[in-house]
């Protein structure tokens, strides 16, 4: 009885010390006459079922804020860039206040400077154009940017209230290229239309 006894305690006394010694490291805290050191653990590679070769696991990442809508690209010229990103943004102003007599001035100056900035490489003078400028002028003002911005001219000129005589004479053609027949015939205000019929 007394070995059967004693087989219980030995039986005991091994289970309490390796439960003791599996939660001392699981804890974290090194073993007794360990250095801290040789207590590193490496993560193992996952391995991909079919081949066996281990995975290359992707860094965690901290999740990032949403970024808004990047608009078109213009062709990296800066001054250009500048004047699309300009004219686009007084244009899509105007287009949801039509009529407004501020945002139709900063339009028409916006528009304007885009519009003189195209005639100005075209260089067409007195004795009319040259075709390889105007090719290498179209090419260069057609990049994503300025077909959003040529979309967002039309659109205000179909508000009403802009037409192509609010534009200075020697840019009428260009800005009449950019509406394309857009907001003709009508395009007094209805305020404007309301106040002459009385």
């Amino acid at each position: 009885m007394s070995e059967h006894l004693h087989l219980a305690a030995l039986a005991g006394t091994l289970f309490v010390m390796s439960y003791t010694g599996v939660a001392w490291v699981m804890a974290g805290t090194p073993m007794p006459g360990m250095k801290p050191e040789q207590l590193r653990v490496a993560a193992l590679p996952a391995h991909d079922a079919t081949s066996g070769r281990p995975l290359a696991s992707a860094p965690v990442l901290p999740p990032q804020p949403v970024q808004p809508a990047a608009l078109p690209r213009g062709d990296g010229h800066p001054q250009r860039d500048q004047l699309r990103l300009a004219a686009l943004a007084a244009s899509t102003a105007y287009a949801q206040t039509p009529c407004d007599d501020a945002a139709k001035a900063v339009m028409i100056q916006a528009v304007s400077a885009y519009a003189k900035a195209w005639a100005d490489m075209m260089g067409c003078g007195p004795d009319g154009c040259d075709y390889r400028k105007i090719n290498a002028t179209a090419a260069t003002f057609s990049t994503p940017l300025d077909i959003q911005l040529r979309d967002a001219v039309g659109a205000a000129f179909e508000k009403r209230g802009i037409a192509i005589d609010d534009f200075p004479s020697a840019i009428r053609i260009n800005v009449a290229m950019l509406v394309r027949g857009r907001g003709a015939p009508a395009t007094a205000c209805p305020q404007t239309r309301a106040q002459v019929s009385r």
